[in-house]
């Protein structure tokens, strides 16, 4: 018999059983008591396969918090005792400047709360050198001399100069925002916005298997206006129990792209505080 209700598909007998087994299963999922003892038992063998199933696709595609997000940066990069421990850090190797054909020797002193100064020679040109000593940020070009930092250039050396960053990561920011999920070539990441007080947010992603930092994009603005820097790191190693990335890739800007690897990385060294100072004239 042909139905009146529109949308209703007309079925035989055929279709009759599929709507008894539909009904069937409905009355078991409500009232399995009601059902015989084979019914009973393919229910919880239903709900044994499938439940465990259903649970971990759930537990996947949940986006984790941007503080869970960060708790496991933390334990994925040596934990937070092993972190504390870190006082000061020296990093020796070399850098490639693939649009320049350049490369030299790249150094990167670091040392608690917020100090830095970074220096690389290349040959012919010069040495460069950019320092914070938690107070002033400078830079110190050959032809140009030394120069304060200002504005965003002084911002931003606050927010990447703080040591180590992996436990004051979220104090760099006015506020941290988990974004979802995203991808670093073919690896699977969560991504986090850091929301700064004056300019664009920064962007970071963390390995969603292995909890470390794997991107970090970030608007700065210079002489010639705003340019997006992307830094991948790469080749994590364990240096005195904590994680350390032994390559460093800026690919973005294209026109300035260089590659830093690492082969000499020293965890508490002794370091003067007149290492971060800015250089006289």
């Amino acid at each position: 018999m042909e139905s009146d209700h529109p949308f209703q598909i007309p079925m035989g007998a055929a279709g009759a059983g599929k709507r008894r087994g539909i009904a069937d299963f409905a009355g078991l999922v409500q009232n399995p008591s009601r059902t015989s003892p084979m019914k009973s038992q393919l229910f919880a063998l239903f709900v044994a396969l499938f439940l465990p199933f259903a649970v971990v696709a759930a537990e996947s595609a949940r986006v984790p918090t941007a503080q869970e997000i960060l708790d496991r940066y933390v334990e994925a990069s040596g934990g937070r005792e092993a972190l504390g421990k870190v006082k000061s850090r020296i990093m020796k190797g070399t850098i490639e400047v693939t649009a320049l054909g350049a490369s030299g020797q790249f150094t990167v002193r670091n040392k608690v709360p917020n100090k830095q100064v970074t220096g690389f020679d290349f040959s012919g040109f010069g040495s460069v050198r950019e320092g914070y000593d938690g107070a002033v940020a400078w830079s110190a070009l050959p032809l140009q001399g030394v120069k304060k930092k200002t504005g965003g250039e002084l911002a931003r050396a606050q927010r990447s100069t703080v040591f180590p960053r992996e436990l004051k990561l979220k104090d760099s920011y006015e506020r941290v925002e988990a974004k979802g999920a995203g991808k670093v070539g073919l690896v699977d990441a969560w991504v986090l916005e850091g929301v700064v007080k004056d300019g664009k947010p920064d962007r970071l992603y963390f390995d969603q298997k292995s909890g470390l930092l794997l991107r970090e994009e970030a608007v700065v603005v210079t002489a010639a206006g705003e340019m997006m820097f992307q830094i991948d790191f790469e080749d994590y190693r364990v240096v005195d129990g904590v994680q350390v990335a032994y390559v460093m890739k800026v690919p973005q800007p294209a026109q300035i792209g260089f590659r830093i690897k690492f082969d000499e990385v020293k965890i508490n060294v002794e370091i003067a505080d007149s290492e971060f100072a800015e250089p006289k004239e």
